[in-house]
């Protein structure tokens, strides 16, 4: 990858910048997703050239109708949908351009939702405190024959509709590509299908076949039926060489016209985390069977290790893999995941704090190995995640907010993130995004490990709601963190068991004699809004346990 890592706006367009397009605009229209679509071509062309001309202020749906798809005078963009329809298409080609061989380019060309009028992004080096060396970026990853992730094709998906309820080819396609374009969002997977389907001659032959010959290790197949007002969306995952189905899904969903792209989103989005995300189907099935382990062993075990640790953390465990992940990076220094790895680890034992010096030490080795990560590989979004964390717990929240927005806009999907995520918002009090966020991670995993629950615990946990805390207490939530296992013991004595958490604490502390300084230490890591440090703070007081650093959050 010879690009940059992230990209600004190009708003006004000079003169150089203009030639910047335009050659990419025709790098676009000759590429394998574009070639042979000459109307969606002239959409493109026609959008790019008017914005470049200073009149994107006129492209609304009834001119580009005209212009482009040749409609009548009278043509009526709310009664004749192809615009809007062609434009998600356009923008979902385009996220596909950019996700494949279009990743290093040095200008994108986007299309945001609501709009026709494209921006221009010119790609530019990351900026936090050091320079990423481009040079240092992986080479040869685009290498089919050498990538050692799992592949996977996407064939379109059947309509099984009577013909008086087809939806028409529009829902179809478009939620085929929708899924496509949620899956290349993963980059643990590689999506093998040239179009944003596989094509009819493959759909004919046997999934051993379709494997063999497009070189794919697993095939998404489904189907589209309508009921008169619900829909019933069936996707399947099979394993090429064996045959074997590893996922099943329905989706009973109501018939409203108005909201059928949201529809495709929100199926294509739950489909990919659960095949691509790293306790999905694919992931699962290779730590079940050890498969898809290339020349290093070792380093491909760490990955499935750190995704394994990730459903129930344990510091011994995280000690442990650390240990194991530093071994690797020494033998492989240009394996970026390992070293975004290494960084997530230490921002997992930061919190954890052994000792009280700890924390501060634990959290600039995360930032040191996040930017090796993405020296590395730009495109990671864990090195990202990983320096969101460090800058995070440091109270720079300016520089996380810069990192949690690239990892998103890397893959939107992954959960743990967005529980993690959920969780610094809640922390910081802005409990309606981090129930969000929340709510989206759980429906996005199904069953989640408890920690997933911390955000909404803490929401609860403001709101007074203790009831709906203290049952997490009993679900090994004291093997994640001192912060949220606090939370827990507050909450019990604000339900009047003070008694108990008083012998808990007891219990702790006679083992653990420093343990209210490290329960301050990790207390501060998250930076408590006033609404929660003050009823943890007064909880826990209750049972004789004085939090010095909730003092200055109240």
């Amino acid at each position: 990858m010879a690009g940059a890592a992230s990209a600004r706006p190009i708003e006004p367009i000079d003169s150089r910048q203009e030639i910047l397009v335009r050659d990419e605009l025709e790098r676009v229209c000759e590429d394998k997703l574009f070639r042979d679509t000459t109307r969606m071509k002239r959409f493109l062309r026609f959008v790019v050239e008017e914005t470049l001309a200073g009149r994107g202020n006129r492209l609304k749906g009834y001119v580009i109708g005209v212009e482009v798809f040749d409609r009548p005078d009278n043509f009526d963009p709310q009664a004749d949908t192809i615009v809007r329809v062609q434009a998600g298409q356009l923008r979902r080609r385009l996220d596909l351009y950019y996700a494949g061989d279009g990743a290093a380019s040095p200008v994108r060309i986007l299309i945001p939702k609501g709009r026709y009028a494209p921006t221009f992004e010119l790609r530019q080096s990351l900026e936090v405190n050091e320079t990423i060396d481009p040079t240092s970026m992986l080479g040869d990853v685009s290498d089919k024959t050498k990538d050692p992730r799992p592949s996977l094709a996407v064939m379109s998906l059947d309509d099984l509709s009577s013909s008086e309820t087809k939806s028409g080819d529009y829902f179809v396609d478009g939620l085929t590509a929708e899924i496509v374009n949620a899956l290349v969002q993963f980059r643990s997977i590689r999506v093998v299908t040239l179009t944003p389907s596989v094509s009819t001659t493959l759909a004919q032959k046997s999934v051993r076949e379709i494997g063999k010959d497009i070189g794919a290790d697993f095939v998404l197949s489904g189907s589209v039926r309508r009921d008169g007002d619900v829909f019933r969306v069936t996707v399947s995952l099979i394993r090429c060489e064996s045959s074997e189905h590893l996922l099943s899904r329905v989706f009973d969903r109501e018939y409203k016209p108005g909201s059928l792209f949201n529809l495709q989103e929100e199926i294509a989005s739950y489909t990919a985390a659960a095949i691509a995300a790293p306790y999905g189907a694919v992931n699962r099935y290779n730590r079940r069977n050890k498969s898809g382990r290339q020349k290093s062993m070792a380093a491909y075990d760490c990955v499935l290790r750190y995704y394994d640790m990730k459903l129930s953390p344990k510091r011994q465990v995280a000690e442990k893999l650390l240990d194991d992940v530093e071994s690797v990076t020494k033998h492989h220094p240009e394996f970026s995941m390992g070293w975004a790895i290494h960084a997530l680890l230490n921002n997992f034992l930061a919190t954890q704090i052994h000792f009280v010096e700890e924390a501060s030490v634990r959290l600039l080795e995360a930032d040191r190995s996040a930017r090796r990560a993405l020296k590395v590989d730009s495109q990671n979004s864990l090195g990202y995640f990983a320096l969101y964390q460090s800058f995070f717990h440091r109270g720079k929240f300016e520089d996380a907010n810069q990192m949690i927005c690239r990892t998103m806009s890397l893959n939107s999907n992954d959960y743990s993130v967005l529980a993690y995520y959920a969780a610094c918002l809640a922390s910081r009090g802005d409990f309606e995004t981090a129930s969000k966020m929340a709510t989206a991670a759980l429906r996005l995993i199904g069953r989640a490990p408890t920690w997933y629950h911390v955000p909404h615990m803490m929401v609860d946990f403001a709101h007074g709601k203790y009831e709906n805390v203290t049952g997490l207490i009993n679900q090994n939530l004291d093997e994640s963190s001192y912060s949220f296992y606090l939370m827990g013991l507050a909450a019990k004595c604000h339900i009047g068991e003070i008694d108990q958490v008083r012998s808990i604490l007891a219990d702790i502390i006679d083992k653990e004699p420093s343990y209210a300084d490290k329960a301050s230490a990790a207390l501060q890591l998250w930076h408590l809004h006033p609404d929660l440090a003050r009823p943890v703070y007064e909880g826990l007081l209750l049972a004789g346990l004085d939090i010095n650093a909730l003092k200055s959050s109240i």
